[in-house]
C-alpha cells in the first residue's frame, strides 16, 4: 500500500513538472574578473528530472571546488517547481577572454545543453593605502535607455559598488523625478554580482528599482539621490547578541542623469490613445444575435508594458445604424513581472441598433511601439451581429442601455376618484395603500440601489472610502499571520499595502500612484492630526528598507505592527468622530 502511495505521488509530481517550461541554464556571479579572482557558475535544470550531468571544459581555468548538487522544490499557489544544481569554483589561469562551454544533462531520453558564457579577465589596478571612500563604495544609476518617446517605460536601478562590507543603507534625499510619472517596482532580482570598474573588483547589488514614464517632451533630468551607507569597520564578526559589527558611515550622492525625450510621430491612427509600448489585445462580444430594444456590449481587454493609467479608452469604429455610449472602464491595474511594470484595462462599449439588419462589427486597438518606432494598429476579430425587430414599446430603451434600465422600479397609480358614498378612510383601500407606500418605496429604493451597484452606476469611490478601514484590517490580520511565522518580507509588504491601501481607498487613489512623499500630502487633505502622519510616513519608510535590506528582526516587526494597528485605529476614529 505504502509502495502504491508513493508511486501515486510520484506520477502527480511527473505530471505537474511537465506542465511547466522545462530549461536548463547556466550563470555566473560574475562576467569580468580581476587577475586572481574567482567565479561561481552554476547548471541548474528547472521542472524536470536529469541525469548524466556532464560539465563543460574549464579550459584556461583551475577548478578550485565541484561539483556541489543541490535540490530544491517550491509550491507556490499549488504550482510545483523543481531545480536541480550543479556548482563550480572557478579561477582563471591569467588575463583575457574566455569562453565556458555548454554543459549538458539527459531530460527523458534527450540531452539538453547550456549555451555558452564568455568571462573577460583584466589586469588588477593597484589601489593605495588610504584611498578614498568614494572608491570603497559608491552608488550610480543605470538606466536602459537615455532616449525615448513620451510615455515610453524606462527602467532606473540604482546599483551599490562596493569593496568593503556594508551592513546597511539609508535612502537620505530621495529625487523628486520633475517630469516623470514614477513608480518604485519591488520585485526584482537583488541578488549580488560582482563586476570591474576601473580595474577594481566590485561586489553589486541593486538597491531600488523605479519606472519613469516621462510626461513631457525636451531633455529630462534624473536629479542625484544621497544614501547613507554604513561600512563594517575591520573584519565583519558573527551576528548576534553578543556580537555586534563596529560600523561607520559614509554620505554617498548618485550619479545625474539626462533623459531627451522626443515627441510621438504624425500622424497618429485615428483610434490611437496614447498607448506606448508594447500591447495585446483581445474583443469579447457579449451576443450576437439581438433586437433593436437590445444593447450589444463589446469588452476590450489591454496588456502591456506602458503607462496602463495614461491609456485613454480608444475609440472604435461601428456601423452608422448604430449609437454608441461613452466608454466605461471597468477594471485597471498595474503589476510587476520580471522586475519590469506591466498593466491591465478592460474597457465595456455599449452600443444599440437603429435597426434590423446583419452588420459587422470590426474594433480595432493602436499603440506606438519604441523599438520598431512605428504604430501599430490590432485587429483580431470581426464580429457578425444580427439585428431582428424589437417590441418598440418602451421610449426609454431607444436612449438608454437596456442593462442599465433599473427593472424593479413601478409607475404609481395616480388617477384616484372618490365618491361620496365610500368606505370609511381608516378602512378604505386609499388608507392601506398609503400605509404601504413608504415600505414600497423603501424597498424599490433598495432594489434600485442594489441595480445601480450591479451595473456600475453607484460612486465607487464612496464604497471603498467606508469600507476602506475593513480591507486595512483584513491586511494587518495577514500580517500579524507573517509576523507569527517569522516571515519578514511578506510581512513588511502587507504592512506597506494596508497603510498605503487605506489611503488610498479613503481618497480613491490607486495603490500605484501612493509613495510615502504624496501619502503626508493626501493624509493633510483629510485633515488628519499631523503627528498621525509623521508615524504613517515613518512606518512605511520602514517598510520600504526592510523590503531592500531584508530585515528580519522579529521584535522590529513587531512594534512595527504594532504601531501600525494604532495609528491607523486612531485616524479612523479621527475622521469619523
Amino acid at each position: 500500500m505504502r509502495f502504491l502511495i508513493t508511486l501515486f505521488s510520484l506520477t502527480i509530481l511527473c505530471t505537474s513538472l511537465q506542465a511547466q517550461e522545462v530549461s536548463f541554464e547556466a550563470a555566473t556571479d560574475a562576467r569580468e574578473l580581476v587577475e586572481n579572482e574567482y567565479v561561481e557558475v552554476t547548471f541548474t535544470l528547472k521542472n524536470a528530472q536529469g541525469s548524466n550531468f556532464q560539465p563543460p571544459n574549464f579550459k584556461g581555468f583551475n577548478v578550485l571546488s565541484g561539483p556541489s548538487r543541490s535540490n530544491r522544490m517550491t509550491i507556490i499557489n499549488g504550482q510545483r517547481s523543481q531545480e536541480m544544481g550543479y556548482g563550480y569554483t572557478i579561477q582563471p589561469k591569467q588575463k583575457g577572454t574566455y569562453k565556458i562551454g555548454p554543459a549538458s544533462i539527459k531530460v527523458g531520453g534527450k540531452t539538453m545543453k547550456t549555451k555558452p558564457i564568455s568571462i573577460k579577465v583584466v589586469k588588477a589596478k593597484t589601489v593605495a593605502k588610504g584611498a578614498s571612500n568614494g572608491e570603497e563604495v559608491f552608488v550610480r544609476v543605470n538606466v536602459d535607455t537615455t532616449d525615448v518617446y513620451l510615455g515610453q517605460q524606462i527602467m532606473v536601478d540604482y546599483k551599490l559598488f562596493t569593496s568593503v562590507d556594508v551592513e546597511n543603507y539609508d535612502i537620505i534625499d530621495e529625487t523628486e523625478y520633475p517630469g516623470f510619472f514614477a513608480h518604485d517596482v519591488r520585485r526584482f532580482n537583488a541578488s549580488t554580482l560582482r563586476e570591474v570598474v576601473d580595474g577594481v573588483q566590485y561586489v553589486t547589488k541593486v538597491l531600488k528599482r523605479v519606472a519613469l514614464f516621462p510626461q513631457q517632451t525636451g531633455l529630462l533630468k534624473i536629479d542625484p539621490m544621497s544614501i547613507r551607507i554604513g561600512v563594517v569597520v575591520g573584519k565583519r564578526k558573527r551576528s548576534s547578541f553578543f556580537f555586534n559589527n563596529q560600523v561607520r558611515h559614509v554620505n554617498v550622492r548618485t550619479n545625474e542623469v539626462a533623459i531627451n525625450v522626443r515627441n510621438l510621430p504624425t500622424p497618429q491612427p485615428d483610434n490611437f490613445s496614447g498607448a506606448v509600448g508594447d500591447y495585446s489585445i483581445a474583443f469579447n462580444l457579449g451576443r450576437n444575435k439581438i433586437t433593436t430594444d437590445d444593447a450589444v456590449s463589446i469588452k476590450l481587454a489591454i496588456r502591456g508594458d506602458g503607462d496602463i493609467k495614461r491609456l485613454q479608452p480608444p475609440s472604435i469604429i461601428i456601423p452608422a445604424e448604430f449609437e454608441l455610449y461613452e466608454p466605461k472602464v471597468l477594471e485597471e491595474e498595474s503589476t510587476e513581472r520580471g522586475g519590469l511594470l506591466s498593466g491591465y484595462k478592460q474597457i465595456e462599449y455599449l452600443m444599440i441598433p437603429k435597426k434590423p439588419g446583419r452588420y459587422q462589427l470590426a474594433p480595432s486597438f493602436s499603440y506606438f511601439n519604441p523599438d520598431s518606432a512605428k504604430y501599430i494598429t490590432l485587429k483580431p476579430n470581426v464580429f457578425d451581429v444580427t439585428v431582428s425587430q424589437g417590441s418598440g414599446a418602451s421610449t426609454v430603451a431607444k436612449t438608454t442601455p437596456k442593462n442599465l434600465i433599473p427593472k424593479d422600479i413601478r409607475y404609481i397609480k395616480t388617477a384616484t376618484s372618490f365618491s361620496k358614498k365610500s368606505t370609511p378612510f381608516a378602512t378604505s383601500n386609499l388608507f392601506y395603500g398609503l400605509t404601504l407606500l413608504p415600505f414600497l418605496f423603501l424597498a424599490g429604493a433598495f432594489v434600485f440601489k442594489r441595480q445601480q451597484e450591479k451595473n456600475g452606476n453607484i460612486d465607487l469611490s464612496i464604497l471603498k472610502s467606508n469600507k476602506a478601514q475593513q480591507v486595512a484590517k483584513k491586511r494587518l490580520l495577514i500580517a500579524e499571520q507573517h509576523l507569527t511565522a517569522n516571515k519578514s518580507r511578506a510581512f513588511y509588504d502587507e504592512i506597506s499595502k494596508s497603510l498605503l491601501g487605506y489611503v488610498g481607498d479613503k481618497l480613491n487613489i490607486p495603490l500605484s500612484e501612493l509613495s510615502k512623499d504624496n501619502v503626508r500630502e493626501k493624509l493633510a487633505s483629510l485633515k488628519v492630526t499631523p503627528s498621525y502622519i509623521e508615524d504613517v510616513t515613518a512606518i512605511i519608510k520602514t517598510t520600504e528598507m526592510a523590503l531592500f535590506a531584508g530585515m528580519d528582526n522579529v521584535a522590529a516587526m513587531q512594534g512595527v505592527y504594532d504601531k501600525s494597528v494604532g495609528v491607523l485605529s486612531s485616524i479612523e476614529e479621527e475622521l469619523a468622530g
